[in-house]
Formats: C-alpha cells, structure tokens, sequence
C-alpha cells in the first residue's frame, strides 16, 4: 500500500462544489434520491448529505444511476475467466451528482456481510474507482452472470489497471474490489478515523504512522480500528483482541496474517502471503500505538 501522504481537503471540497455549481448552472439535476428503499437494488447513500438529518439515509435508484454518464470497460477475469464488458459509473461522477456537503472527503462503502471499503478523495482522483451497473449487459437483477456461482449484487466497487495503469501498484487491491455493496457513506476522514490519530496513537512513531495507513486502506475492510473508528465487522474480532495478540504474541500475529487458516481451520481472513516482514512490522507498530523515540 502507498505510504503516509498529506491530505488536500481543501482542493477536493473546492473541486466539488465547483463542478456541482457547474452542473447546477447548466440546468443539469443533482441525482434524485429517495427516503425510503422500494427495491433490492436501491443504493443506500448516507453520511454527510446536504439538508439530510444527520443519521438518515436516502436511497438512489439503480435507474437513475444508469441515467447517470456511464463507460463501458473491457475487463479480463474480473468476474469470470475471460473478458467481459462492465457498464460502470465512476465513483467520482457519483460523488458530483448528489448533494454531498461540502466537507466530505472521503467514500465509505459497505457490503451486506460487513464488508467495507475506503475510499479517500485522494484515492478517487489517482485510481479512479467505479461502481459497475452491468456486467455483460446483464443489470443486478440478473446477476450472478454465467459462469460466477455466488451473486456480487447489488453493487460492485472496482479498479482496474485498464482505466488507471497505476493500479498495478496498490498493496492488497482486492480490498478496492468490494462486491454487495449496498451503503455508501460520504463523510469527513478527520472525524470517522480521529481514533486513529488520537490518545495513544497521537504521537506515532513513523513506522507506526506507515502501519496505520495499511490499516485504514486493508485492515478496515474488514475490523473497526482503535477508539470506534470506521471499519467492517465481517471478522468479528474487536480491535482490543487484535491489540492483544500483536503486543503478546508478534509471531502468532505475523503467521495469522500471512496464513490465517494455518493457525486457525475456521479462519475467515483471507490470507495476505504477500506482506512484508517490514509491512508486518509496521501494522504491529501501529496496533501497539508505538510512539516515536
């Protein structure tokens, strides 16, 4: 995964509102949402949406997505062997076209398993992530397509190295590549991952501030981190459990990691093989709230 990088909220929220102003001038409407689900495919939106109560969530149609500028990608093997024509909606043209206030920067989806994703401004804008509509021209309501024996419905978010080549570079993409995504939380990061910079871990270390940024962009896909912050609960396994293992048992932790199954038959983590002994060392860091010396 890429390193600690400066946020630019500022430019991001500038840019929104710019090209929602934009969108506005020219008589083009925001994306029409709904108060209550009236079906399956109904994409729940919730988080920092202009004039919604906070905690209230609205609904888009996948209708009215498909309304929405679409692209067609060839993709290979992105659901089944072979290649395959995607109809997406890339994430950013769906940031643009709701009202989301003017102080949110980051996309938070979450799966009907409890799955999750993280989606930075920054990320957006360098690996432009989409949410596919149609898979071989087939919508959700016909999916799984032939050949797939688990249905990826409603929504999937993808990348891919065809639309952004840098893609090629990303630690652990397939927590990019979530599918049943059925919520999407637009929200200010300082607030939903504030654990994460405050208490103990407010003077990290830098190799625990590295730990930290694997953490949101992986770990959080599927565990809530320190203090409540943003985080799937597909693993079941509270962050003081995790904290526990790390600071007691650093070889158990590393093994799990690489193999979960190998410690544990009934493991539901997928194995990460792939981690550095540096890696490794650094999410161990940041787990433990290591301070700089």
């Amino acid at each position: 995964m890429f390193g600690p990088r400066r946020r630019r909220p500022h430019f991001f929220h500038t840019l929104t509102l710019f090209l929602v102003a934009i969108a506005t001038a020219a008589g083009a409407p925001l994306l029409p949402v709904q108060t209550a689900r009236t079906a399956p495919t109904d994409l729940a939106i919730t988080g920092g949406l202009a004039g919604v109560p906070l905690g209230e969530s609205r609904f888009v149609r996948w209708a009215d997505l498909r309304a929405l500028p679409t692209h067609r990608l060839k993709l290979t093997g992105e659901f089944v062997p072979g290649e395959q024509e995607v109809t997406v909606v890339f994430l950013s043209d769906l940031w643009r076209a709701l009202p989301v206030g003017a102080e949110a920067d980051v996309a938070l989806a979450t799966c009907g398993d409890g799955y999750a994703a993280v989606y930075r401004a920054e990320f957006v804008s360098r690996y432009r992530p989409f949410v596919v509509l149609e898979i071989n021209g087939q919508g959700p309501e016909k999916w799984p397509p032939p050949g797939l024996k688990f249905n990826p419905g409603p929504y999937v978010i993808s990348v891919a190295t065809a639309v952004e080549p840098a893609v090629a570079g990303l630690l652990d993409v397939g927590h990019k590549k979530p599918w049943g995504v059925n919520t999407i939380e637009f929200a200010r990061f300082a607030e939903r991952f504030h654990g994460a910079w405050a208490g103990k871990w407010a003077a990290l270390s830098a190799r625990g501030a590295e730990g930290r940024e694997i953490w949101i962009n992986s770990c959080a896909s599927c565990h809530p981190g320190p203090d409540g912050i943003f985080g799937g609960t597909k693993s079941g396994q509270p962050f003081p459990v995790i904290a526990a293992i790390a600071g007691y048992d650093p070889g158990l932790f590393r093994r799990y990691v690489r193999a979960p199954k190998a410690e544990n038959p009934a493991a539901k983590m997928e194995p990460h093989p792939h981690y550095t002994d540096a890696q490794l060392d650094a999410l161990i860091a940041f787990i433990a709230a290591e301070t700089a010396k």
